[in-house]
C-alpha cells in the first residue's frame, strides 16, 4: 500500500488565478481546474547540472534485497483539493500491478506519495528529502517542478521519470518523460483538417487561458498553424474562471471565424463556449480540440449530444477512458488497477501520466539488472528511444526528449468520443512529423 506524506507550507496567501496546464504528446495541451498561485511562487533559477560523481552514480539509496523505494511529488491538497491526485494514483496503480507480478527483478516497489500542497518551497523540500530516502522519483506532477530543479541539478544521478511543464527541468540529463516537453505539435491533425476544410483554416478563432504555460503552448501551436497555412482571425486570453463568452461568439461572427480551436484551456471553459455558440446559432465548419475536452463530463457540460456532436478531438493518447479497451489491452489493465487502488476514482490525463511514468521507470529498472544503481538506471533510460506505455500513449523518444508525432483522430458522435478517419479502428496515425517552433521538424518516433 502507498503512503501519503503531506508537508504543508505555512503563512501562504493566495493571489492571481491561474490554470494548471499539462503537456500532451505532440505538444498538445490539456488544462485542469482553475487554481490560485501562492504568494512568493516565483521559482529560483535552475543552475546548470554538474557531472555526476562516481559515488552518486553508484548510489543504492532506497535499495534493499527485497524492495526499491520510489517517491512521487504531486499537488494533492491546496486551493483545489485533489488537483493532481490522479498522478499519484496512476503511479501507485502501476506499481501495485507490477508488484502483483513479483516486482522488478525480485524486488517490490515501495512507493511513497508526497504532497507539495501547492507550495514551491515544499516541493523543493520534498525533493531534497526524496534524494536522501528514495532511489528515484516517478510519476510526479506539479506546477512547481522549477523549485525542485536545483535539487535534481545538484544530484545529477537521481533519476526523475515524470512529465514536467518546466523547460529547465525537462533539459536535465537525469529527467526522463514519457511525454517530453515540446513547443508546437504533430502536423497530422492540422494538415488533415486543412485538406478537408480548406476555407475554414483561413479564419481561425481561439480562446486560451491567461497562464504562462498555456500562453507558451498556444504560441507554439500558433506558429505551427501558420507554418501549415492557417490564418488566425481572432484570439483572446481568458481567465480560467470565466463563464460568459457571449462577446467572443459575437467577435467570432464579426471576424468570419470558421475554425474554432479549443485546446489551451479547461474542458469547463470550452463546454461553456460551445453552449454559447449553439445559443447564438453560430455554426463554424470546424471545432477542433487537441485533448482537453476528452473527459467523461464534457458532452454533458456542453449541453448534450446535440451541441457537441461533430467536434474533432485529435490527441496523443489512445482512448484510455475505456473506448479502446477491446483493441488496446493496456486500457483495460490501466482502468482495472486504478480501480483496485482507489475504487470509484475517475481516471484523468494525470492518472495516465503517473501510470506511464511508472512503467517507463520500471522498464529501466529491469534493464539495470539484479544489482541496480542510480547510474545503471540512468544508463538504461538513456537507451529507451521509443516508448508508448504498451500503446496507451503515442510513442515518444524519452532518451533524446523527442515528443510523439503520432495521434488518434476522434469526433463526438451520438454524444460519445469515437475514433474516426483517418485513424483506423486501433493504433495511431503516424504519417506526419512533429514540428517544433524552436527546432523545426523533428525526427519521427513511429511504433
Amino acid at each position: 500500500m502507498a503512503r501519503i506524506e503531506r508537508t504543508v507550507g505555512r503563512g501562504r496567501r493566495l493571489i492571481a488565478s491561474v490554470t494548471a496546464t499539462a503537456m500532451l504528446t505532440g505538444g498538445l495541451v490539456v488544462t485542469s481546474a482553475a487554481v490560485a498561485m501562492p504568494a512568493g511562487a516565483d521559482a529560483p533559477s535552475c543552475k546548470a547540472a554538474g557531472k555526476p560523481t562516481s559515488a552518486q552514480l553508484n548510489s543504492t539509496t532506497g535499495i534493499t534485497k527485497t524492495s526499491v523505494s520510489v517517491g512521487n511529488i504531486s499537488i494533492i491538497t491546496g486551493p483545489v483539493p485533489g488537483l493532481f491526485q490522479g498522478a499519484a494514483y496512476g503511479a501507485q496503480a502501476y506499481f501495485d500491478y507490477i508488484n502483483s507480478q513479483g516486482g522488478v527483478n525480485g524486488r517490490k516497489i515501495d512507493y511513497h506519495s508526497y504532497d507539495d500542497a501547492f507550495s514551491g518551497t515544499t516541493n523543493q523540500s520534498l525533493a531534497t528529502q526524496a534524494v536522501s530516502k528514495d532511489f528515484a522519483l516517478a510519476g510526479s506532477f506539479s506546477l512547481f517542478d522549477s523549485f525542485s530543479c536545483n535539487v535534481l541539478a545538484s544530484n545529477p544521478a537521481m533519476p526523475d521519470v515524470s512529465v514536467t511543464l518546466d523547460s529547465a527541468t525537462n533539459s536535465l540529463a537525469n529527467v526522463f518523460s514519457p511525454q517530453p516537453l515540446g513547443s508546437g505539435g504533430s502536423e497530422a491533425g492540422y494538415r488533415y483538417l486543412k485538406s478537408k476544410y480548406p476555407n475554414a483554416v483561413k479564419a481561425v478563432g481561439n480562446l486560451y487561458s491567461n497562464v504562462d504555460t498555456a500562453i507558451a503552448q498556444w504560441h507554439g501551436q500558433e506558429a505551427l498553424m501558420k507554418h501549415v497555412g492557417y490564418k488566425i482571425a481572432y484570439q483572446r486570453a481568458v481567465s480560467p474562471v470565466e463563464t460568459n463568452f457571449a462577446a467572443d461568439v459575437v467577435n467570432f461572427k464579426k471576424n468570419h471565424v470558421q475554425f474554432v480551436f479549443i485546446t489551451d484551456g479547461t474542458a469547463q471553459i470550452y463546454a461553456a463556449l460551445v453552449k454559447e455558440m449553439r445559443k447564438q446559432n453560430f455554426k463554424p465548419q470546424v471545432i477542433m480540440s487537441a485533448g482537453p475536452i476528452y473527459t467523461p463530463d464534457f458532452v454533458t457540460q456542453a449541453g448534450g449530444a446535440a451541441n457537441a456532436n461533430g467536434i474533432w478531438n485529435i490527441q496523443g493518447q489512445s482512448l484510455y477512458l475505456g473506448q479502446d479497451a477491446s483493441s488496446v489491452p493496456a486500457v483495460k489493465t490501466f482502468n482495472t488497477w486504478v480501480q483496485k487502488a482507489h475504487k470509484g476514482f475517475k481516471p484523468d490525463l494525470f492518472t495516465l501520466y503517473g501510470w506511464a511514468s511508472a512503467q517507463l521507470f520500471a522498464q529501466a529498472l529491469k534493464a539495470a539488472g539484479p544489482s541496480p544503481t542510480r547510474g545503471k538506471v540512468l544508463t538504461a533510460l538513456g537507451k529507451i528511444q521509443s516508448f508508448s506505455a504498451s500503446n496507451l500513449i503515442a510513442p515518444s523518444n524519452p532518451a533524446k526528449k523527442i515528443p510523439a508525432n503520432c495521434v488518434v483522430f476522434t469526433q463526438v458522435k451520438n454524444g460519445k468520443f469515437a475514433r474516426t478517419s483517418p485513424s483506423g479502428s486501433k493504433g495511431f496515425y503516424c504519417k506526419s512529423p512533429y514540428w517544433d517552433s524552436t527546432k523545426g521538424t523533428l525526427p519521427k518516433v513511429n511504433p
